[in-house]
């Protein structure tokens, strides 16, 4: 399986704190053809802690390579942090992602 994340941070307006601006993680995965089901989770961290959030299943038909986007994540952080997109099965995940924002 090969997964690609993408986390960005923006503002409502320039200078807004954490909390007033959203976190927003794509992501996409490719299998090698097999088929099945593909489980997969957000994983989210910022200074409240780290949150888990599961998504619904992917089911792969036998002979598709193709590239499949997952849901979209979007949150108002606490803090800067990290987010990653972790499968469950099978098992992989993307480089974990991170944002920066104002005080």
């Amino acid at each position: 399986m090969s997964p690609t994340e993408s986390v960005t941070w923006a503002p409502r307006n320039n200078g807004d704190p954490c909390h007033l601006g959203t976190t927003t993680a794509t992501g996409s995965f490719q299998t090698n053809g097999v088929g099945g089901t593909v489980s997969y989770e957000w994983v989210r961290t910022d200074s409240t802690g780290t949150l888990y959030i599961v998504e619904p299943n992917i089911v792969i038909a036998p002979g598709d390579t193709s590239v499949h986007s997952v849901v979209t994540d979007q949150w108002a952080p606490q803090s800067s942090g990290t987010e990653q997109l972790v499968f469950m099965s099978p098992v992989a995940s993307a480089p974990t992602g991170s944002w920066s924002c104002g005080h």
